[in-house]
């Protein structure tokens, strides 16, 4: 069985990315180390606040149409040159579009200056390129080569950071050193992508397939538009609602979180193509592995989100100046969100291999109509009421989220219920119980929980402690 589970494609597209990922995430918070001792919290939170809302234009630039193009690839290859090409100029001319908008929301509620507007278009157009280019690979299920390139480039702005005179390194410098640092990842997955001869197929008119593309990802892109008051505008919230030194401390909170983030997102990646061809080709395998696999990835996330909570204190309070340590609580409560918010993209990647699109749409409408004015208010309390907005909305919002992906796929997700139990009193263990107790009762507590919890889950499998 392991043999089996070890061959799998599955398997080893999201070992390749975990590790490659991984280190590239490793490096990234190395070179935040660096970052956070030299600049202030109000300018690092600057700092990231124009990479912020430079991916919100991408998001919402993008039209839905990634998700699309992963499928289509995966699906029928010989499309892929037209879903490329055709896809970044939509998406061009999309963020083209939303740029300008944006510009009249920061005149009136904003603070940037015309630099900092032109730092986050050219970091939209930047990635809007790259991404198209690296989910080709993804769509190919061929996850090798892209975390290769990652990693390499990964180092290259470690080692970069790391080099720079401590004088040189301001708020600027970073971001233009950042933009031409990916600009040549750009073209080095493009040269890879000819190389292993994955650029193929006819391209056809604009019009034709951009039209195809907006009518398939319409339901995505307008799950997009209902979900940004609550999914990505925390900064812009923030930003207006309180100090931008509580924005450094959110996003800063989230790169604490990055690894977890990291591989429960990777996990999606690499079984999102898979579960679409399946759909296709064996509905009633497709079911067994939603039934038997799930719980498997809740447990993947509550354990992770239990260790990181436990050991935040001692390792971040350990790493980053104490100016910074008021993103340690908040990270506390933003893993425990993000595990909600990953069990509910797992289920709206099941949705999205099955065509219900206008589910995910119908879930996004809801919980937007919920949440947002919960996580606005939680905004005026700085990051750390932002946070308990989020967990709070999100917890209240599994009930029907769960109610309405049953009667959606019919399917039934194996204990179900004591992986909610299980998290519900790992989360109160990790957070309310041991924040006073030395290092040494923490491990060890740490270790019996995580096997008594692997042995009541995997309770199939002929193993004994």
């Amino acid at each position: 069985m392991i043999k089996s589970i070890i061959q799998h494609k599955v398997f080893k597209n999201f070992s390749y990315l975990t590790l490659g990922t991984a280190i590239s995430q490793i490096l990234s918070l190395l070179a935040v180390l660096k970052i956070t001792k030299i600049l202030l919290p109000d300018d690092y939170g600057l700092y990231t606040f124009i990479f912020a809302q430079g991916a919100l234009l991408l998001t919402i630039a993008d039209l839905g149409v990634q998700t699309i193009i992963v499928r289509a690839i995966a699906r029928e290859p010989e499309k892929t040159n037209d879903l490329v090409i055709n896809g970044i100029l939509l998406r061009t001319l999309a963020l083209i579009f939303v740029s300008i908008i944006y510009v009249i929301y920061n005149y009136f509620l904003g603070n940037l200056t015309i630099l900092e507007l032109s730092l986050v278009f050219l970091f939209s157009l930047i990635s809007c390129v790259g991404k198209l280019f690296e989910i080709v690979y993804i769509g190919n299920q061929k996850m090798l080569p892209p975390s290769i390139i990652n990693l390499i480039y990964g180092f290259i702005w470690f080692a970069f950071v790391f080099l720079l005179p401590e004088s040189y390194i301001n708020i600027n410098n970073l971001i233009y050193s950042f933009l031409g640092i990916n600009l040549l990842k750009n073209l080095t997955f493009y040269f890879a992508l000819k190389r292993h001869k994955l650029l193929i197929g006819k391209v056809q008119g604009f019009w034709l397939s951009s039209k195809n593309l907006v009518y398939e990802s319409w339901p995505y892109f307008a799950l997009t538009l209902v979900m940004l008051p609550y999914r990505k505008f925390s900064n812009n919230f923030l930003d207006i609602n309180s100090t931008i030194e509580e924005v450094a401390f959110y996003n800063l909170s989230e790169k604490f979180i990055g690894p977890v983030s990291m591989i429960l997102d990777i996990a999606l990646i690499a079984i999102f193509p898979n579960l679409s061809a399946l759909w296709i080709s064996n509905i009633d395998k497709f079911k067994k592995v939603i039934s038997e696999g799930f719980k498997y990835y809740m447990l993947l996330g509550i354990l992770l989100s239990f260790l990181f909570t436990m050991f935040a204190y001692e390792i971040l309070g350990f790493l980053f100046p104490p100016s910074y340590l008021p993103a340690v609580i908040v990270c506390q409560l933003q893993i425990w969100f993000l595990l909600l918010s990953s069990l509910d993209s797992m289920i709206g990647t099941i949705l999205g291999a099955t065509d219900n699109e206008k589910k995910i749409l119908q879930l996004g409408i809801m919980n937007s109509i919920f949440s947002t004015p919960i996580v606005y208010y939680g905004s005026k309390f700085g990051a750390m009421g932002l946070s308990v907005a989020y967990l709070t909305t999100f917890s209240l919002f599994q009930f029907y989220i769960w109610y309405v992906f049953k009667k959606s796929v019919a399917i039934n997700i194996k204990d179900k219920a004591l992986m909610w139990g299980l998290a519900i009193v790992l989360f109160f263990i990790s957070y309310f119980l041991v924040v006073d107790l030395d290092l040494v009762y923490k491990i060890l507590i740490s270790i019996v929980v995580v096997l008594i919890s692997v042995k009541i889950v995997v309770r199939d499998l002929s193993f004994k402690f």
